[in-house]
């Protein structure tokens, strides 16, 4: 057990598909334009292209985080993570994110090119619909510059998982221990990355759509 009496696991697809809390938590916490189906999710868990971690209480579900293992560069994709509203402020987030990198750096170990960081999406507060969302995602900000992160310069669009339009969001990053952070060129590349190995194999949005997603947004 840990510190904060919860178990971690990394289940395989099967498993993951049959856990009720686990997308409960899911679809409670992220708006339905930033959420992908739960067909995408379990295929990178059963191709080994990422992984799941849960953080579980007396065997239920409670916390979650979805990654993407990226190459070239290497590096963490953090597609979600994400807490039950009755157990968030307690360390759980900051557990799971933990795991995840542990998970990452693991798969990394002993070649020639380690996982050189975590990326990640988020929300844009002044985007926000509503002052409450805003400060909803103000939060979510501190809490990731807490685990030592940053907003990366480059303008971003998460590509429409729900097929209807790209979301404006920002990416942060936190570079391995004794890493660096990325420059210009080393951003690009990261986006490249989280477009075409993550949402352009895993989710099939089309070379075409992502290709025209980087003409839109050009580099910081």
């Amino acid at each position: 057990m840990s510190p904060l009496n919860l178990t971690f696991d990394s289940p395989a697809a099967a498993e993951l598909e049959s856990d009720a809390a686990f997308w409960r938590i899911y679809a409670l916490s992220f708006p339905s334009g930033e959420r992908e189906p739960a067909a995408a999710i379990l295929a990178t868990v059963k191709n080994g292209a990422g992984f799941a971690v849960r953080a579980r209480a007396a065997g239920v579900t409670v916390g979650l985080a979805c990654a993407h293992i990226l190459h070239d560069p290497h590096a963490l994709f953090l597609v979600y993570l994400a807490v039950t509203p009755e157990m968030r402020s307690g360390g759980v987030g900051t557990a799971l994110f933990s795991r995840a990198w542990d998970t990452a750096a693991l798969s990394r170990a002993g070649t020639a090119a380690p996982c050189e960081g975590a990326v990640w999406e988020v929300e844009i507060p002044e985007l926000a619909a509503n002052p409450t969302e805003g400060a909803q995602r103000r939060r979510r900000l501190a809490f990731f510059g807490r685990l030592g992160a940053h907003l990366l310069p480059q303008p971003y669009l998460q590509p429409a998982i729900d097929g209807i339009a790209p979301v404006p969001m920002r990416l942060m990053y936190r570079p391995a221990p004794g890493g660096s952070w990325p420059d210009t060129p080393k951003t690009a590349a990261l986006v490249r990355a989280i477009y075409f190995q993550k949402y352009g194999a895993i989710n099939g949005i089309t070379d075409a759509a992502l290709e025209d997603l980087l003409r839109r947004v050009p580099p910081a």
